[in-house]
């Protein structure tokens, strides 16, 4: 078996420096001409809102009130992602259907949601995350008695998606192509450098002979 040393692996990628380097950065370069050309870009806009009770006492609103909203975190949450409120999201716009994916993001022990929606198109995303809020503002009260949605931050623009972890990964998979690259051309390497390799053939070294470049007049004498 052949035995690797740091000191192989140095000098073979001393000697194919830029091929190994070359490599994560087309991985990468490759990444990106996908994300950003061949597949269609994705932005995001988002919504916050805050649901409150409306039964309140001269103190104001009520522990009661506020530990029975919090139980109820999951159901706001699909609530808010129903194709009932779709559809309505549908008919507030004057489209057919909304396209666009609805993700809700709270905190476990909090009534306060941030709503995105991700789509295509950079203005519809902003229009269907207003109008949701919209249209969530008027369906609570109806749907929960006792409950109320407050938008406390509208959507007035839409971000693409990042492609940093994209990215990074291509990296990494270019640098770990690299390194299997160079193990590769020093355990299938056929030429011998070192006495120890002759060894591990099972031959017998007597001795070397320096290298001499011949010329043609060598020969004559």
């Amino acid at each position: 078996m052949t035995k690797i040393s740091f000191s192989d692996l140095g000098k073979v990628i001393k000697k194919y420096i830029v091929i190994l380097m070359c490599i994560p950065i087309l991985s990468t370069g490759l990444v990106y001409t996908t994300e950003k050309i061949l597949l269609p870009q994705e932005y995001t806009a988002s919504t916050q809102l805050l649901i409150t009770a409306d039964n309140k006492s001269e103190d104001g609103q009520s522990f009661d009130d506020l530990r029975s909203s919090i139980q109820l975190i999951g159901t706001f949450s699909t609530t808010i992602q129903s194709d009932k409120v779709k559809k309505e999201v549908a008919e507030d716009l004057g489209i057919e259907r909304i396209d666009e994916s609805i993700t809700v993001i709270t905190d476990q022990n909090s009534l306060y949601f941030t709503v995105n929606v991700t789509g295509p198109n950079e203005k519809e995303a902003v229009d269907v995350a207003n109008s949701l809020s919209k249209v969530v503002t008027k369906d609570f009260p109806e749907l929960f008695s006792g409950m109320s949605v407050h938008v406390m931050e509208k959507a007035s623009d839409a971000t693409p998606k990042p492609m940093t972890f994209q990215l990074i990964l291509g990296f990494i998979s270019g640098l770990m192509a690299s390194i299997i690259l160079a193990f590769s051309i020093l355990l299938f390497s056929s030429i011998i450098t070192k006495e120890s390799q002759l060894r591990d053939l099972g031959l017998t070294v007597l001795g070397d002979t320096p290298f001499k470049n011949l010329r043609k007049e060598d020969f004559k004498k």
